[in-house]
């Protein structure tokens, strides 16, 4: 798949076969993407929330309805399969699936303003945040990451 044309609609993998793109793709500004392990394909939108597509259809997951006022900046999928999304102010959230879970700076997470997010080889999450540093998270709690220091 490739997402970018003077129309804003997606490619599908022949460059001359187009798909139809719902508005909530085609008139937003694309923050981050992922590919699940089922081949979907995930998008965070600034102004609407997150979708998927499944190679034939989206489904949008709408952002006032979920994340409030905050927009997704990045999305991941980790290897047990939960996506994991990071927000402009609004933290970080997970879903399974069926439900969305919100972790902020009340569970441990050191700012809610979260850019990227990574798993490492353990299964440990880490979160980029803006301005003030990094948190780790191995499922229980959180780890933060503020100074670097060299030994």
């Amino acid at each position: 798949m490739y997402g970018e044309d003077e129309r804003s609609n997606a490619y599908s993998s022949s460059p001359t076969k187009y798909v139809h793109s719902p508005e909530y793709i085609t008139d937003d500004m694309i923050q981050s993407m992922t590919e699940d392990k089922a081949g979907n394909i995930w998008f965070a939108t600034r102004r609407h929330g997150i979708c998927r597509y499944d190679g034939k259809t989206f489904t949008s997951f709408k952002g006032n309805e979920v994340f409030g006022r905050f927009s997704p900046t990045a999305i991941i999928e980790d290897k047990k399969g939960i996506i994991w999304l990071g927000t402009d102010e609004g933290g970080v959230f997970s879903y399974d699936g069926k439900t969305f879970k919100n972790y902020t700076t009340t569970d441990g997470l050191i700012n809610n303003s979260v850019r990227s997010i990574l798993e490492d080889k353990d299964g440990n999450l880490w979160f980029g945040t803006r301005w003030f540093g990094l948190s780790r998270f191995d499922g229980k709690i959180f780890a933060t990451f503020s100074e670097y220091k060299e030994e």
